[in-house]
């Protein structure tokens, strides 16, 4: 065990969030958490009173890095259609639910109530906000109420994919559904424009 003389709140954090997205959050605990931070099974309480309270800090962290992903897919092809920016967009969302999967399924867990933290919330609200921004860009005349439900439809979309995706169907298997889910793998762009209704 060590000494610990820098932040020691940031160092559990950075902490939980290597072990949530190695073991995944059901696995975690604040002693399994001071383990990989080396310090003291008590030192986590002086910072966090419970495991929730850790576990939504770690959600934050991972709807700031979605937010992130999100506004650097957008950015990449800023000089191209706002077509092109969302769909960039609806990649990254997918490969971030992909390659962070722990952190992924805690984000969209309902273990933690948001609206007890409000710093998850605003953060879980940011990458919302992205979607709200691009569609908005989109579609200038939309009405408000249509404007939610364009949301809503390819917000469920991208997190529908993330999950069949996940599955990791054998395309080798003779099913519809390997089938199906081939013909989307081999072209995932083109199979989100087409989705899109553009």
């Amino acid at each position: 065990m060590k000494y610990h003389h820098g932040n020691l709140k940031e160092e559990l954090i950075v902490s939980a969030c290597k072990v949530c997205e190695i073991a995944g959050h059901d696995q975690m605990s604040l002693r399994s958490i001071a383990k990989e931070a080396s310090v003291s099974q008590t030192a986590p309480y002086r910072h966090f009173k419970t495991k929730d309270s850790l576990l939504a800090e770690v959600s934050k962290r991972g709807f700031e890095e979605l937010t992130e992903k999100l506004q650097t897919a957008a950015n990449a092809v800023k000089n191209s259609t706002k077509k092109d920016q969302f769909l960039e967009m609806g990649l990254a969302y997918i490969g971030f639910g992909l390659e962070k999967k722990n952190t992924y399924d805690l984000m969209f867990s309902p273990i933690i109530d948001k609206t007890e933290y409000p710093e998850l919330h605003n953060a879980a609200s940011g990458a919302f906000d992205e979607l709200v921004k691009i569609l908005t860009e989109l579609f200038p005349r939309i009405s408000e109420d249509e404007l939610g439900k364009k949301c809503i439809k390819f917000w469920a979309m991208m997190h529908g994919l993330v999950g069949l995706l996940d599955l990791d169907i054998d395309p080798n298997l003779d099913t519809d559904a390997s089938s199906a889910m081939s013909v989307v793998v081999r072209d995932l762009r083109s199979f989100l424009a087409e989705s899109l209704e553009f």
